[in-house]
């Protein structure tokens, strides 16, 4: 089986999970309008007193650029912050519970101190990554790709750690390494998988709206944003349950409720160490 046909199994038993606890699906709604409040609550503001034009034309003092990072930061709080509540409902769906939007809003709060650690690093490798690619020749946004994307594989269980192992914002990053060089190597399909994913199911819409494009272009960006927004949504949480399961399958050994043993061992095949 290849890598889209596994990735295409694991989102159905992920979207399984999901069907059972359809309230999961209003994690990433909520997030998406809370970073809309928060991006409206800054922007209006800098565009209004004419910060956002001195900056845009490279003007602005070094103060000015204060309300961007701490934007930069409010969005990735945010988006983190519902994740974890996400993360902790599907964990408790996978332990075999039915889980509600408060169950998980009560996880995330129990660790909104770790969250904010998290953010901030995050948010601070972001922009140290963005910098280093943006202000370099095309050796230099070669090698910040590669960084982006070693740190985002290294990471890319951060999240589960954080929630539910009492370790620090270092010490989470080291473990979701750790788990990530010993179950699968480079041989992980979730980030790529699910984005290859997500490009394939959007195609039915914009097909459609391509169709209605002739007949009422207003009715068809209508139709294709709704289709994109409910998709992303969809991917979104599924994603969501997709980590937990690869959490507790990688600190556990065994495919979590709902997940084939097979399907996952055949997907994240322990590393090779090799001898020289």
């Amino acid at each position: 089986m290849g890598t889209l046909g596994r990735t295409w199994q694991l989102f159905k038993q992920s979207f399984a999970v999901l069907a059972a606890d359809k309230e999961i699906l209003l994690f990433p709604i909520l997030s998406t309008s809370a970073a809309i409040l928060a991006f409206a609550g800054f922007f209006v503001p800098l565009h209004t007193t004419g910060m956002l034009e001195l900056i845009a034309r490279g003007q602005g003092a070094w103060t000015d650029y204060i309300p961007l990072f701490s934007w930069y930061y409010v969005n990735y709080f945010i988006v983190i912050f519902f994740n974890s509540a996400l993360v902790g409902c599907a964990n408790i769906r996978l332990s075999g519970g039915d889980p509600t939007l408060g169950d998980g809003f009560r996880i995330a709060a129990a660790r909104v101190h770790r969250i904010a650690a998290w953010t901030l690093l995050a948010a601070t490798v972001g922009l140290l990554l963005h910098a280093l690619e943006s202000r370099s020749r095309r050796a230099g946004k070669i090698a910040a790709s590669i960084l982006g994307l070693g740190w985002t594989l290294i990471t890319y269980l951060v999240i589960p750690v954080l929630i539910f192992e009492d370790l620090g914002v270092f010490a989470s990053v080291r473990r979701s390494a750790e788990l990530f060089r010993g179950r699968w190597g480079e041989q992980i399909v979730g980030q790529a998988g699910f984005g290859l994913l997500s490009l394939v199911l959007a195609l039915p819409g914009l097909a459609l709206g391509f169709l209605l494009w002739s007949y009422d272009r207003a009715a068809a960006i209508i139709l294709v944003l709704i289709y994109i927004l409910i998709l992303a949504a969809v991917v979104s949480a599924t994603k969501g349950i997709f980590t937990v399961a690869l959490y507790r399958y990688a600190a556990g050994g065994a495919a979590p409720f709902g997940f084939s043993e097979e399907l996952m061992r055949s997907t994240f095949q322990p590393r090779v160490e090799r001898r020289w």
